[in-house]
């Protein structure tokens, strides 16, 4: 499915990794984007996909797991044999050359999961901006000793990040969207229940431990949950490279979770370094970010097969009235049916309309913005949507007559046809502008046409809605916000749209 945009706030305790911000981490804790896992519990139990135990199993682990590696390192000119250029672990670390592994490429920066057709589920510590990784499948090396052929279907982009929240000490997770659909391949189960893992419960993860190729490790289990269960803590054999790594139960198959945080990284053996090592039930263990958490926040944003009613979000399609379970004013998300007026609690900006020069060969929408709360609003890139059928032929075009700030405006057709009133839509993107509480916007005067200059039949324009609306709210036109919509119902049942980036 495709998914929402744009990064959401973390509570007080929280760090935006776009701004760069890193508070210092109490000792024997790591800092918001710097975090550690470099530890081995009791026996190494890191193993290569073709030498794991259960072949099945490593075969999905193979499917699913993606390597977040610099796109400056991948060489993608011949798309039948992507190259990736870096150090072995030994040059990377210097890590003692008798150490397992130590001889392969260590390439990868982070570990993520395929958890829908375009999503990727990682670490928000590791990735700031979109333009600096490509998501790299079949990273794994061979029973040849050599790294396996990657081709284009294997390498990917980020184009947007759904939900992004980064607490040092409690929940880290992003949900990315990527710049199209992975190819032939079946994301992982996830588990969205909210309840605590039991104690003890058997783990396996799956990642590029400092940049490794895939390893697979499991003996590990549920140590304890956080009070928040934001987190859980296990004994996982991981090393930095695993942040983000997926972190299954061993019987069901279900991610559950994602490796966060952990105890201190290498010892010094003379002149190189090891990993450093503790018994199974000993060191503090390794933080792993619940996945219902991340799931909930991209449910409340995007339409993914992973969301349904009864998952605690109130997603995009979902209303008080659809799902009483998950949407009710006070829940923080203005839901299609609420309003400034019915649940000013969740609802704070609305969308005035009035077709202020109506001739038939133009669509006249005139639209303005309110902010019905208490704090000023900054609308820079936020997106207001007018819905529309179009009967003349022709390249539509628009403008904006006497506006005070120049609008990013594009026309789209709605997918599958589209439904009653809505075969077309215009976005209307704001610039840099700022709105203060109990006030408005300036007055837009939008107009567009067909380059026939044939006439529209407006009254079936499912945002027109019909009748003088003199500046009135109206819940027909969308309003997006941060990727959320803030404003309006949508027009095509199950169908969402997420606004441009």
């Amino acid at each position: 499915m495709r998914a929402n945009r744009f990064i959401i706030a973390a509570g007080l305790s929280s760090v935006w990794a776009a701004a760069g911000c890193a508070a210092p981490a109490p000792a024997g804790e790591e800092a918001a984007g710097e975090a550690r896992s470099e530890v081995i519990y009791g026996q190494d139990d890191r193993e290569e996909p073709f030498t794991y135990a259960d072949p099945a199993w490593a075969a999905r682990a193979l499917d699913f797991t993606v390597a977040l590696i610099p796109a400056s390192a991948v060489d993608d000119s011949d798309p039948n044999n992507i190259q990736i250029a870096g150090p072995t672990w030994a040059q990377r670390d210097d890590v003692c050359p008798d150490e397992r592994f130590a001889s392969q490429p260590a390439l990868a920066d982070c570990s993520g999961t395929l958890i829908d057709d375009d999503l990727v589920l990682t670490a928000a510590h590791c990735i700031n901006n979109c333009r600096d990784s490509r998501f790299v499948f079949d990273y794994a090396m061979t029973p040849s000793g050599q790294l396996g052929q990657i081709t284009s279907d294997d390498v990917y982009s980020c184009v947007d990040f759904i939900t992004y929240y980064q607490d040092r000490r409690g929940a880290d997770y992003t949900v990315v969207r990527l710049d199209r659909p992975v190819v032939g391949r079946t994301p992982a189960a996830v588990r969205v229940s909210s309840d605590p893992l039991a104690i003890g419960t058997p783990l396996v993860v799956h990642g590029f431990p400092r940049g490794l190729p895939l390893k697979l490790a499991d003996g590990a289990a549920v140590r304890s949950n956080a009070a928040s269960l934001d987190f859980f803590v296990g004994n996982l054999d991981t090393f930095v490279g695993n942040s983000g790594s997926g972190v299954f139960d061993t019987n069901t198959k279900e991610l559950v979770g994602i490796l966060v945080r952990g105890e201190r990284d290498f010892v010094q053996d003379g002149d190189c370094v090891r990993p450093f090592t503790c018994a199974d039930d000993a060191c503090r263990g390794e933080d792993v970010t619940y996945a219902f958490r991340a799931i909930q926040a991209m449910c409340e944003r995007t339409v993914s097969d992973l969301c349904s009613c009864g998952d605690g979000a109130c997603g995009p399609l979902e209303s008080p009235a659809s799902c009483a379970s998950d949407c009710s004013c006070g829940d923080g998300v203005c839901s299609s049916g609420e309003s400034t007026t019915s649940c000013p609690a969740d609802c704070q900006l609305e969308v005035l309309y009035d077709s202020h020069a109506p001739q038939p060969s133009w669509v006249t929408p005139g639209i303005q913005v309110r902010n019905t709360g208490s704090q000023s609003v900054y609308l820079a890139g936020s997106t207001v949507r007018y819905y529309f059928s179009q009967e003349p032929p022709g390249t539509l075009e628009a403008t904006c007559w006497s506006c005070s700030s120049e609008l990013e405006m594009s026309f789209h057709e709605v997918p599958g046809g589209g439904c009653a009133g809505a075969t077309h839509y215009l976005d209307v993107r704001f610039p840099f502008l700022s709105v203060d509480p109990s006030s408005s916007t300036d007055r837009f005067n939008i107009a567009f046409h067909a380059s026939s200059w044939q006439a529209f039949n407006q009254s079936n324009d499912y945002s027109h809605a019909g009748g003088s609306w003199n500046w009135a709210p109206n819940p027909k036109i969308t309003m997006y916000r941060l990727g959320t919509r803030v404003f309006g119902d949508e027009p095509c049942p199950g169908l969402f749209i997420p606004p441009a980036d």
